[in-house]
């Protein structure tokens, strides 16, 4: 299994696929950074952790952390590459694990660099201009915490693409589905019904650390746990709906 681990882990890294969208990440959070230091006094970082800016942009490397998960297996089916690897090992359960594993773990450094540039270029971005709005202190341990729930996030959203390659074998569908659902749950489903079991919206709870929701009794805040525990039968569900199609299905 190990030995299966690193093969993956070594043809999704020369993909030049991985690294543009590695290359996208961090230009991504590089060009809010930029735009922020234009105009710093717009909004304090404290005020951009509670309204969800911080968040969006730490999302956006997320979704590029799942459509790298789906380009690693549906790359090997693309180029033949799983029909050679199950000559070497013709247990087919192995095989799927390894690259759903190896789908969690390559995106680890991307994001972790993504999000650590995110958080001190904004930090320092607000320091320098003395708009924090919070106790530094706070505010870092904030940003941290932050960044440890959106690394975690990405292991799940790469498993759950790499699930997801092996059920529909096109990279652009999936992409395509998840980016439609993401549109009708943005525009249909959230404005006609409550938000608690929906992946986008329970992501960006998990990332902000809580999410305010309105009751009969007022404001209330969503526990962590619950996105959390939402999040982690998605990626379940389809983690072994993926095994159940792998193991039957003729692989070309």
């Amino acid at each position: 299994m190990t030995g299966l681990l690193w093969a993956e882990l070594r043809r999704f890294g020369v993909r030049p696929a991985i690294r543009w969208i590695a290359a996208g990440m961090l230009g991504h959070v590089a060009l809010a950074v930029a735009l922020t230091a234009f105009a710093p006094e717009a909004s304090t970082l404290a005020a951009m952790l509670e309204q969800g800016q911080i968040s969006f942009y730490a999302l956006t490397s997320v979704f590029l952390a799942y459509v790298a998960g789906v380009l690693l297996v549906t790359g090997d089916a693309a180029s033949g590459g799983t029909r050679a690897l199950l000559t070497v090992e013709p247990r087919r359960g192995r095989v799927y694990w390894s690259k759903l594993a190896a789908a969690g773990m390559a995106v680890i450094p991307g994001v972790a660099a993504a999000y650590a540039l995110l958080a001190s270029g904004m930090y320092w971005v607000h320091a320098r201009a003395d708009v924090l709005g919070g106790p530094p202190s706070e505010l870092v341990e904030a940003m941290t915490w932050s960044g440890v729930r959106v690394l975690a996030l990405a292991v799940f959203a790469a498993v759950g693409g790499a699930a997801l390659g092996v059920l529909v074998r096109r990279w652009w569908l999936a992409v395509s589905l998840a980016v439609a659902w993401f549109l009708v749950e943005e525009l249909v489903l959230n404005t006609r019904f409550p938000g608690d079991w929906f992946p986008f919206t329970n992501s960006d709870a998990w990332v902000r650390g809580t999410r305010t929701v309105l009751s009969g009794d007022g404001l209330l805040a969503v526990p962590l746990v619950h996105s959390a525990l939402v999040l982690l039968c998605i990626t379940v569900v389809l983690a072994l709906l993926g095994a159940v199609v792998f193991r039957r299905r003729d692989i070309r």
